[in-house]
């Protein structure tokens, strides 16, 4: 199977629980057999960031102006997997990076 093609939003807010703003965006392939710990390597690496100095958050909306679903553990990665292998368009279900601590990142 093929792997998949992600957009990675980050540098921005979210206003209202709704909207993204403000961001920066990096595009990165995760491999089919990926798993939460990988995901978090390969977005910090693209990003340059230390991931032992970072408390990520990892999330992405399925609707517009709909709820922000978290990526936390080894099944909602697998998830979101499924619905970026169903989706032809790869603009798509960005992921949106931030650290909760500090503020957005």
């Amino acid at each position: 199977m093929d792997d998949i093609n992600v957009l990675i939003y980050h540098d921005g807010i979210w206003e209202d629980y709704c909207y993204y703003k403000g961001y920066s965006v990096v595009g990165i392939v995760i491999p089919i057999d990926c798993n939460y710990a990988v995901l978090v390597d390969l977005i910090m690496n693209e990003l340059k960031r230390d991931p032992a100095h970072y408390d990520v958050t990892i999330q992405y909306q399925i609707v517009a102006n709909g709820s922000i679903i978290r990526i936390s553990g080894d099944s909602s990665v697998s998830f979101y997997k499924e619905i970026k292998k169903n989706e032809s368009n790869p603009m798509k279900f960005p992921l949106c990076r931030y650290q909760p601590d500090t503020g957005y990142l």
